[in-house]
């Protein structure tokens, strides 16, 4: 039988791709043109412009990772941020009547998130956002989220009153001249701090059985008068908010069913200066809501309230779906607008701006309050003023 036609064979190329690695490996080995060395890194510091007080200072307790919160600083004409400062766990703040200290009430734990705990008021400078020095703290500060009552300083400056919860409430006076905890006030059934502005050392605070105690202080930070108001409100059937706005001894509450309430703290006991319905006559279950759910401006006029429709019992947190601005002379609603989601306010000091802090996005807007009327402008809206942002101070 015939063997088959062997099939013609292609050409080699073995010599040639031996040849192609060999130029290849040739022009590897030839070193490249190094670029020019870059210059040395030089790293510096700077500080705010202390002429340059328009900033907002917004408390993000990062309860993703709750050991590291920090309070975010924001230029509100522009959105601009400006820095940081940190917080510790779940760290309260307050800053110093001249707004050149501020003041944070943490804690810190030797493995981060366990071991032995150390409690501390740190003193930071508002300007260079350091920290200036710190002083030893009773391990007894009130590990809860922020709210302005928590940490205060008396209207003298001189001591900082940071509230206790062991869960047994009570109050430690820190000496910021001696540098050190002086006094701790026991005040069971009571909780916050709320200065007086014409009293050096007087505070007062909310107490659950509806009343108001007053703590008077030497000048050495001792006890040195307490008093109780009569029952002011029923923490059963309506009752009051924390969160207080200030003038001078004149502090505002809200209730949960939408009554405002004014008191005078300037004296030895409380007493009520006036009281306004919100909501009287109004349908639809309107009722305020949030978390500093309410603004009053620093001429006394006006306040803007977050407002919530269809309210029920336990829906107080609830993010505004409409802000309602009242004239406080009158005790009518002015004004309404949109609510969105805001869950936190605060008017700047000057009263030239009002902050606001959605609790559904994060999102800040800061608006120019108008000299005459009821209708601010916008200003600034930063998109995501922090991971879990909850307070509004201002500098201004």
């Amino acid at each position: 039988m015939p063997m088959p036609p062997v099939p013609p064979r292609r050409p080699r190329l073995l010599a040639p791709l031996l040849m192609s690695l060999s130029v290849a490996a040739a022009t590897a080995a030839t070193p490249a043109a190094l670029p020019p060395e870059l210059p040395p890194e030089t790293l510096s510091t700077s500080t705010l412009d202390a002429a340059q007080q328009a900033r907002v200072y917004v408390a993000d307790v990062s309860i993703a990772h709750i050991h590291d919160g920090r309070i975010r600083i924001y230029d509100p004409r522009d959105a601009k941020f400006l820095g940081t400062i940190s917080t510790g766990y779940v760290g309260n703040f307050t800053l110093s009547p001249k707004r050149d200290e501020l003041y944070v009430a943490t804690s810190f734990l030797s493995r981060g998130v366990h071991g032995e705990r150390l409690d501390v008021l740190e003193i930071h400078d508002t300007n260079a956002l350091t920290v200036k020095g710190e002083i030893l703290l009773p391990p007894r500060r009130a590990q809860a989220l922020t709210y302005r009552g928590l940490v205060r300083t008396s209207a003298n400056g001189r001591f900082v009153l940071v509230q206790n919860a062991t869960p047994a409430t009570s109050i430690t006076v820190v000496d910021l001249q001696e540098r050190k905890a002086v006094a701790e006030v026991q005040t069971p059934g009571c909780w916050g701090l709320l200065p007086a502005a014409s009293h050096a050392t007087r505070f007062s605070m909310l107490c659950g059985d509806g009343k108001v105690a007053t703590v008077t202080l030497d000048e050495q930070g001792q006890v040195a008068d307490r008093q109780l108001s009569e029952k002011l409100f029923d923490a059963d059937a309506d009752a009051w908010f924390h969160h207080a706005e200030q003038i001078g001894d004149r502090y505002w509450f809200v209730s949960f069913k939408g009554t405002l309430t004014e008191l005078d703290l300037g004296g030895p006991a409380a007493r009520v200066r006036a009281k306004t319905d919100l909501v009287q006559g109004l349908k639809g279950g309107w009722r305020p809501g949030g978390y500093q759910l309410f603004a009053v401006h620093p001429d006394g006029r006006y306040a803007v309230v977050a407002m919530h429709d269809k309210g029920v019992e336990g829906s107080h947190k609830r993010p505004a779906t409409e802000l309602w601005t009242f004239d406080l002379q009158t005790g009518k609603r002015v004004a309404k607008a949109p609510g969105l989601g805001t869950a936190a306010m605060t008017f700047s000091r000057n009263g030239q701006r009002l902050h606001t802090l959605s609790g559904v996005n994060g999102e800040m807007r800061s608006w120019q309050w108008p000299q005459a009327g009821v209708t601010p402008k916008l200003l600034s809206v930063v998109k995501r003023a922090g991971e879990s942002a909850l307070l509004l101070e201002t500098q201004d």
